[in-house]
């Protein structure tokens, strides 16, 4: 008895289960089996900002993946697309816009051809700022005039809505800029005129109390003396509120790289002393930052690297750092300091102490060195510096070896037209510097080392995906005889930036033991066309050199040329590069081609 029981329960539990798939596919399959599936297509219309917002805004393409049921709610999706798709039309000044559609159900999937008659797009014919009671035109006092051209309409030009939107933005940011920024819109107008096919839209603007900048409160601030962010407020308290300087304060707050965000914002009305009360949120970045590196040398052998920096020493923005770096052929260390806003703004103040090992093809040379410098941007492009130095310089293993003590007067020049210092695309960069050495072992032994170079960007394409890129550098060393100059500050060339393809730091004449004599002058000259495919790069390239004993460069000399050809991978930080350079004047000390990595391009 036990034992039916036990049967008839399972049985009954299975044939539940079978019902329950049953009614499942009764209900569901006809949902399946009458989906009305279909493909849609907007012809009609070139205006391809326009049918982009078109299919967009689309329930046609938004529910493609959800048709309906039948021919009849294929017909009343599409119907009730066309309002929406109108707004769009006349957004894009398509005021006599009209949808006509056919549906072809012999297909599977059906087939919808929506096609659009755009009818001709009507042109701006007036745009009025009003100010009070909207019955005069707005007319401020040494404010920009705000006429159409001044806010980036065109009269007689088709007009879309977007740009009657940023009209108003472009009204209040002049507003703000001559001192009114509590001004708002009041009201706004927009009239269609179809027999002449034209829009007329106006506004009416309430510009608000003459204001004036008034205290700044910082807020966030944690390791940072609110000093250093005075210094930086391109504004002063009572001065008639700009736009334009908390847009250039914010600037000049996220150059110190010592914040990940800046905000400024003011009061929504005036304090007792009619002034705007100003307001500064900081978020702090990380002020102390340590990197290890490893890296591979063709000229170093095998080798790593260390940095520790701290960008907020003193809790000034003043940067402290240590550098160091150790391979098979080269030791060096390097210790600086910088103090920024040094006696005036936009003047800094650095000083740098190092000492050095390298063991190069050339020469065996133990460095010593202390600097310092004051650095002056005089504006965005324009830098100079100026300092004082001294150089301690034992070189051996070379073919002028010596021990050298000198004292110098580094002046440094830069003018910087191009648009990134990673990866120019536009413009031209002209550097000029000189150092006055003088020896303190010999007194009559003194020397001028200058260099010049310039730098040019040509885009190939609109899309600046093909570029030319050219640099000219010019050397001298003028003063005493050669032979009182130390081998590490003469000219050699075959670096990663110049003849690249020689052995490291080797073109120069040769004596008779193939040593590297250096040179008091030298031409390098290099051309890049640097392709670029999406993340990826690639770059052949010519570089041109001659260095000789005489004091100023000569053309006529002995000219040394290589090609190569490199890659280069856009990370989000600037190029990576890697470059293959083969000599074309090779000689005996040279190898078939050397390679090189590193950030950055070239030049």
């Amino acid at each position: 008895m036990l034992s039916m029981t036990l049967d008839l329960s399972t049985s009954f539990r299975a044939h539940c289960e079978t019902m329950k798939r049953v009614l499942k596919l009764f209900f569901l399959s006809p949902m399946v089996v009458v989906a009305l599936h279909y493909d849609v297509k907007f012809v009609g219309l070139d205006d391809s900002a326009c049918l982009k917002a078109v299919k967009n805004t689309s329930d046609l393409i938004n529910l493609e993946d959800r048709p309906p049921s039948s021919i009849n709610g294929l017909k009343f999706r599409i119907e009730a697309d066309i309002p929406s798709l109108l707004k769009v039309m006349r957004a894009f000044s398509y005021y006599d816009a009209s949808f006509t559609y056919a549906i072809d159900p012999k297909h599977d999937p059906v087939q919808v051809v929506v096609r659009i008659h755009p009818g001709a797009p009507y042109t701006l014919g007036s745009y009025q700022v009003f100010h009070g009671a909207c019955k005069e035109l707005a007319s401020v006092v040494d404010c920009t005039p705000l006429t159409p051209e001044h806010l980036g309409l065109k009269i007689d030009q088709p007009i879309h809505s977007v740009e009657i939107v940023n009209a108003e933005l472009q009204v209040l940011t002049e507003l703000s800029r001559c001192g009114y920024p509590l001004a708002v819109i009041d009201k706004r107008r927009v009239e269609v005129d179809e027999a002449k096919k034209e829009v007329a839209a106006a506004v009416c603007i309430q510009e608000g109390p003459l204001s004036k900048f008034g205290p700044s409160y910082f807020f966030g601030l944690q390791n940072i003396h609110p000093r250093y962010i005075e210094r930086r407020v391109t504004w002063k308290e009572g001065e008639v509120y700009d736009s334009d300087r908390i847009a250039e304060t914010q600037v000049k707050m996220l150059k110190t790289d010592l914040f990940s965000s800046v905000y400024i914002s003011h009061g929504e009305k005036l304090d007792e002393a009619g002034q705007l009360p100003m307001q500064i949120r900081f978020t702090e970045a990380k002020h102390k930052q340590l990197s290890l590196g490893v890296y591979y040398a063709q000229a170093d052998g095998f080798g790593g690297s260390f940095s520790w920096t701290n960008r907020n020493f003193r809790g000034m923005g003043e940067v402290l750092s240590l550098e160091g770096d150790f391979a098979t052929h080269c030791l060096s260390g390097e210790i600086s300091y910088k103090k920024p806003d040094f006696l005036h703004q936009n003047q800094s103040y650095r000083a740098k102490a190092g000492l050095g090992r390298e063991k190069i093809h050339p020469y065996l040379a133990f460095v010593y060195y202390f600097a310092n410098y004051i650095e002056k941007k005089f504006g965005p492009k324009e830098t100079f510096s100026i300092g004082l130095k001294a150089d301690h310089d034992t070189i051996s293993h070379s073919a002028t070896n010596g021990t050298y003590c000198l004292i110098g007067l580094p002046i440094f020049l830069k003018y910087d037209n191009s648009n990134n210092p990673l990866d120019a695309t536009t413009g031209y960069t002209i550097v000029y510097s000189a150092t006055p050495y003088q020896s303190l072992f010999y007194g009559d032994q003194h020397f001028v080392k200058q260099r010049l170079t310039g730098t040019g960007y040509i885009p190939l394409t609109t899309k600046k995906h093909l570029v030319l890129a050219l640099r000219a550098q010019f050397g001298s060393i003028a003063g005493t005889r050669q032979e009182n100059v130390p081998l590490t500050k003469l000219f050699l060339g075959g670096t990663e930036d110049d003849l690249r393809g020689y052995r490291y730091m080797s073109v120069s004449p040769l004596n008779k033991n193939h040593q590297s004599l250096g040179g008091r002058s030298a031409i390098f000259a290099t051309a890049e066309l640097r392709v670029r495919i999406g993340a990826f790069g690639l770059v052949p390239f010519a570089d041109f050199g001659t260095v000789t004993f005489n004091e100023f460069p000569q053309f006529h000399a002995k000219w040394f040329k290589s090609v190569g050809i490199g890659a280069r991978y856009f990370a989000f930080f600037g190029p990576l590069r890697l470059d293959v350079g083969f000599p074309l004047n090779r000689r005996s000390v040279d190898p078939a081609f050397h390679v090189y990595a590193s950030a950055g391009q070239t030049f």
